[in-house]
């Protein structure tokens, strides 16, 4: 005859967690079995908490990428109990929330008037690179500093847009 014994720790949630940085992330909710006659212990290696009551917290955890860990112990009648540890990965964003526009108009409409990057990563940009039909430089930064267009002709142009990990290629039509 085999026995079989499973010890319960007092989280009521999965031992792991996985967060991308992409957007903000919503403050989480975690909670532990309640016993009235014990009292709780929280502890978090990184984030805020927003909230906490007995056998439940909020925490707002950070955007960074990095590991953290949750850890809640409690105490009965002044003897120290149950102790468990909970761990929130956060990992870099796998994507570039970027857009670039295949046009723009600098007639002096005020409207659409300079070509640059769009999107929540555009703070991400390197390098901003335009080429002219020759292939010649007609304008190059290190950031999403604007093209305006200014002194060229109406055309097709090349774009190069590099940022920390990729790089992006493509035509951008100037109309007037």
């Amino acid at each position: 005859m085999k026995w079989w014994v499973f010890i319960l720790l007092p989280f009521s949630l999965l031992a792991q967690e996985t967060y991308v940085n992409c957007d903000s992330i919503t403050p989480q909710n975690y909670q532990v079995d309640f016993d009235a006659d014990k009292v709780y212990y929280w502890g978090i290696s990184g984030g805020t908490i927003t909230y906490i009551n007995d056998n439940s917290i909020t925490i707002q955890w950070p955007n960074e990428v990095g590991t953290y860990v949750i850890s809640a112990y409690t105490t009965r009648f002044g003897c120290e109990g149950d102790t468990s540890y909970h761990e929130v990965k956060i990992e870099d964003c796998p994507y570039l929330q970027l857009f670039i526009p295949n046009s723009f108009t600098p007639n002096g409409d005020n409207h659409n008037e300079t070509f640059y990057v769009h999107g929540a990563d555009k703070e991400e940009i390197k390098s901003f690179v335009i080429y002219n039909r020759w292939g010649e430089i007609i304008h190059e930064v290190s950031d999403n500093t604007p093209w305006n267009g200014k002194n060229s002709q109406i055309g097709v142009y090349s774009y190069s847009v590099r940022t920390h990990n990729q790089h992006f290629t493509g035509t951008v039509h100037l109309i007037r």
